[in-house]
Parts: structure tokens; C-alpha cells; sequence
């Protein structure tokens, strides 16, 4: 199996253990549709069905040589093809439009990184990312800031303009901060202190939740409730060290009602959570190579 087809395989198996970890407050699961009443986990598994064949070639854009000032230029037309796809699969819910978006640019970084150096990193695979977007993203936010809320056309954009928040595409051009220093420190930890992998990655979640600008969250529940009532919540539940109690999870299951009850549901951290279960196991390709 090429190092192409490794490497989109293990972003398929990063975005369905992601939907698979819970209970995660106001998001879907197994076991919950959160505060979502137009997707549940069937719609998850289809969508993430769908994606699957795309991934590889948005790794192999990195694998064959291409320099990250060209690269959105190839990854952007099979990110919109994947947007259709999921569309498709879905009846046009969007389940993964974000995610789309930023793993896309960390399977370049690691298809790019294991070209240049023979390995993947996870830091130089999101710095090689983030040099592929942050000229054209720094440039937006330019020309926004310029321009005024008379030109914001998205929620995000908006979000930009009145409170300074850069949501995926910030955390994309910044080389992922919440992955690279709150996701992967926290997923190692939780995995070396014995933590089932649904504990682990339950734990990388509200690390990740604890620090990112989620755009999700302002939009639904308002600036002031993710800066005052939403990070703090995050940062508490990060602080326990798994394997989680039963009240622990019970806990969850209640600030999940809680949430969905509020329509809100941080789903910039969950893609976020994908991203660093995908840096986690891309390292794989290492042993591979010495194999």
C-alpha cells in the first residue's frame, strides 16, 4: 500500500473515531444527535464514507513535490469536490465542511514533510499547512478589516470583524496551535496513563475545546457565553486525568442535554479533535519505513 493510501486511510479512521467519541456536549455521537436535529451518527458515517477516496489525494498533492505556495491551487478543486460529495451523501447537510477544509491542508503537510525529510511530524506537518494558507488568509482578513462589516458575507467573517475571531482558518494559518500544544500532549498523556482510546480522545477534546476560537459556539450561543460560560466549562473538564468515572460520564451526559437544549455545539473542536487523531496515527508511516 503506497504511503498516499496510508495516509488518507488514517484521516478516514480519524474522522470516524472523532463522531465515535462521547459523550461530547451538544455533538453527535453514538449515542446522541446533540443539538442538532438535521444529523445523527448514521449521517456522520455516511458523509465520512464518502470522503474517504478523497483524502489520499490531497496527501499525495504534498507526496509529489508540491511547494506550499501552489498548493491550495490543487487542493482547493478536490476540496470542492468532496464538498459535493458530501452533500450528496448527506441531502445536502454539512457535516464536514470544516474538517474538509483543514485536513486537507495537514495531509498535505504530512505527504509534504514525509517527501522532504522521510518521516511525518506532526509540527512540520502543520507548519508545511499552514505556509500553504496563511499568505492568502492573512490577506482576507486584510482586506476585511479594510473593508468593514458592509463586506462580511459569512458568519465567520462577521465573528472577525466585531470581536477579532479567526476561527479554522486562524488555527490553519497559525500552524494549529490547539492541536500541536493542547491535542496531541493530551491524548499522550491520557494514552500513557492507561486511558482507553475513548478516554483519550475525550480528553484531547475538551483540551482542544478549552483553548479554540470556535466559531461554532459564538455563532449559536454568542461571544460572551463561549468567553465566559463555554472556555471555562472546557478548562474544568480537561483537568481530570482519565480513565473516567461513571459520574464523570454522567456528568457529560447531562451538560450534553444542556447544550443541545441551547443548540450549541462546538464543532470547530471536534474537527479539531479529528486533526490530532490524524497527526497521531499519520506517525505510523514512520514505523513503516523502518519495517
Amino acid at each position: 500500500m503506497d504511503e498516499g493510501t496510508i495516509l488518507g486511510s488514517l484521516a478516514t479512521l480519524a474522522s470516524a473515531w472523532e463522531v465515535q467519541t462521547g459523550p461530547k456536549p451538544g455533538l453527535v455521537d453514538p449515542f446522541s444527535c446533540g443539538a442538532h436535529d438535521d444529523m445523527d451518527y448514521v449521517t456522520f458515517l455516511a458523509s465520512i464514507s464518502a470522503l474517504s477516496p478523497y483524502w489520499s489525494q490531497q496527501a499525495r498533492i504534498g507526496l509529489d513535490g508540491t511547494p506550499p505556495a501552489r498548493a491550495m491551487e490543487r487542493l482547493r478543486p478536490v476540496g470542492l469536490e468532496m464538498e459535493r460529495a458530501m452533500a450528496r451523501a448527506t441531502g445536502g447537510v454539512n457535516t464536514h465542511k470544516g474538517l474538509i477544509f483543514a485536513l486537507s491542508l495537514l495531509l498535505f503537510g504530512a505527504g509534504s514533510g514525509l517527501r522532504r525529510s522521510g518521516r511525518v511530524d506532526p509540527g512540520e506537518a502543520a507548519e508545511l499547512a499552514a505556509s500553504a494558507v496563511a499568505e492568502s488568509v492573512r490577506a482576507e482578513f486584510d482586506h476585511l478589516s479594510r473593508s468593514g462589516l458592509p463586506a462580511a458575507r459569512t458568519h465567520g467573517e462577521t465573528l472577525f470583524l466585531k470581536h477579532g475571531i479567526t476561527g479554522i482558518r486562524g488555527e490553519a494559518a497559525s500552524g494549529f496551535p490547539s492541536v500541536i500544544e493542547q491535542g496531541l500532549p493530551a491524548l499522550k498523556q491520557a494514552l500513557q496513563s492507561g486511558a482507553s482510546l475513548q478516554d483519550a480522545a475525550l480528553h484531547a477534546f475538551f483540551a482542544i475545546a478549552a483553548v479554540c476560537e470556535d466559531s461554532n459556539v459564538i455563532s449559536r450561543g454568542g461571544f460572551d457565553f463561549w468567553r465566559e460560560t463555554h472556555l471555562p466549562r472546557m478548562r474544568a473538564l480537561s483537568e481530570p486525568l482519565p480513565p473516567y468515572s461513571p459520574g464523570f460520564i454522567q456528568g457529560l451526559q447531562a451538560l450534553d442535554a444542556e447544550y443541545a437544549s441551547l443548540r450549541i455545539s462546538p464543532g470547530g473542536a471536534a474537527d479539531l479533535l479529528s486533526c490530532t487523531l490524524f497527526l497521531n496515527w499519520a506517525q505510523l508511516v514512520n514505523m513503516a519505513r523502518l519495517s
